[in-house]
């Protein structure tokens, strides 16, 4: 039997988050699902609306506990390759997925978009005082981008910023569960 895996994706709106767990989904070699949060703005929120993203900041909770729930019955079915595409932008935002699929010998990995946008932001992030200017000038930049999918607001992506945790810290969190 292989190796169950459930990959945490992680970045800001409109840097190659979902593009990068396609890349990642058709590389395995085995069964795969992605799962997103954003999927409730579609399918659940306004189901007779099924094209048009339904944002709700008051169902942000519920949005992430039906995600939550569904990524638990795919674990327990031992399903082999699970992706959980959120921003993730710190380890108490996706702890709860790592903690259900630990325990069921899921090995947990983290994949942040693979984009050259990506790669120059997370940069920037490693001293978001030092780089405050051009994380603010960034924001404006994915928020024009978000336009075409989710229009995140800029100020929604600062926020997003200020509370990154480096992926480094986040894989070191991981190994304690493990």
């Amino acid at each position: 039997m292989s190796e169950k895996k459930l990959v945490i994706m992680r970045g800001l709106p409109w840097t190659g988050k979902s593009f990068t767990a396609k890349e990642v989904l058709e590389k395995a070699d085995s069964e795969g699902r992605i799962l997103s949060t954003d999927d409730y703005w579609y399918e659940i929120n306004k189901p007779d609306k099924p094209d048009e993203y339904s944002f709700n900041h008051r169902l942000l909770g519920k949005a992430h506990g039906w995600n939550q729930q569904r990524s638990f019955r795919l674990i327990e079915e031992g399903f082999p390759l699970i992706i959980i595409d959120n921003t993730n932008t710190t380890y108490r935002e996706f702890s709860v997925y790592v903690e259900y699929a630990v325990p069921q010998n899921y090995k947990v990995l983290v994949q942040e978009p693979t984009s050259d946008r990506w790669q120059e932001i997370v940069s920037l992030l490693a001293n978001t005082r030092a780089n405050k200017k051009e994380l603010k000038s960034w924001a404006k930049t994915l928020e024009e981008g978000s336009k075409e999918t989710h229009n995140v607001p800029a100020w929604a992506i600062e926020k997003m910023m200020w509370r990154w945790e480096p992926t480094e810290d986040i894989e070191f969190q991981i190994r304690e569960i493990n």
